[in-house]
């Protein structure tokens, strides 16, 4: 057996920024709260709780102490009204998510209907929904047709999101206004996985996609070799390796997300080689 790793891997420098500077307030001794998952992995959220980070969704809950932002990006007004609790503030939101709120804002400024593409459950789109107000979200080409027809739009898209389903979304906004304004806000760390992905996807008789269930990216990188019709596995931890699996292939690879430590990813590795008891490269 083989097993391959992308050319891409491991956290991106977004994430890497966002632990820097949670465990540097974590070193300090002092209360650290999270306003929700940090990044959207499990073992990097079990190490900050077992470092003393505790997760909330309410200010109320927290009289002294740091408060830290997700890498997502958060509300402008839960900032606000952090600092005026008396809070230290730790905005730990990845610059490529930063841009997207400066984009949208200046769009609502300049008088244009905000459309976001991506999910709208997802903490960055609720972000950048927060910092203006008002905004239509789509996921797909179906959810773009119910758009209804302005005369001024600006398009955004969720860093996370395939830059397939954004052309293909945009293709259908473009058809219901006067005025269209497109900004690809995707990440390029993002796009360069997808792309380094797909490319071991096609060498291989499987993938295995490593990173929490929750990750956003993760997910899409999942979806991406599913459509490659190769075989996929999307799993949590090594753990999730089941051996009957394994034995009738020959090439295998190992992808994961952006938010996904690559200590994990060689776990992985490590973990499907004992069990199949052969080398691979």
């Amino acid at each position: 057996m083989q097993i391959f790793f992308p050319s891409e891997i491991g956290l991106c420098f977004g994430i890497k920024r966002a632990l820097q500077l949670t465990n540097k307030e974590l070193n300090r001794g002092k209360k650290v709260y999270l306003w929700g998952d940090l990044v959207h992995n499990p073992q990097i959220m079990k190490d900050l709780k077992e470092k003393g980070a505790k997760v909330v969704f309410s200010l109320s809950r927290i009289k002294e102490g740091t408060l830290v932002t997700r890498s997502h990006g958060a509300d402008p007004h839960l900032i606000k009204e952090a600092k005026l609790r008396g809070l230290k503030v730790v905005d730990t939101t990845c610059p490529y998510v930063q841009r997207v709120h400066k984009v949208a804002k200046k769009l609502s400024e300049d008088s244009y209907k905000v459309v976001i593409i991506g999910l709208k459950s997802h903490p960055e789109v609720k972000g950048v929904i927060a910092g203006i107000e008002k905004a239509f979200v789509v996921k797909d080409p179906q959810e773009a047709e119910k758009i209804p027809p302005m005369r001024k739009m600006g398009v955004i898209v969720q860093t996370t999101e395939t830059l397939d389903n954004f052309k293909n979304i945009v293709k259908n906004l473009v058809e219901k206004v006067e005025e269209c304004k497109v900004f690809n806000t995707i990440c390029k760390v993002i796009r360069e996985r997808q792309k380094a992905t797909e490319l071991l996807a096609k060498k291989v008789e499987a993938m295995i996609v490593v990173g929490g269930y929750n990750s956003s990216n993760t997910q899409k990188l999942a979806k991406l070799c599913q459509s490659l019709k190769v075989k996929t596995y999307f799993i949590e931890k090594d753990e999730d390796l089941k051996v009957e699996e394994w034995k009738n292939f020959e090439k295998i690879g190992i992808t994961g997300g952006t938010s996904t430590p690559f200590e994990v990813i060689e776990r992985t590795k490590r973990k499907l080689l004992s069990m199949i008891g052969e080398k691979g490269v």
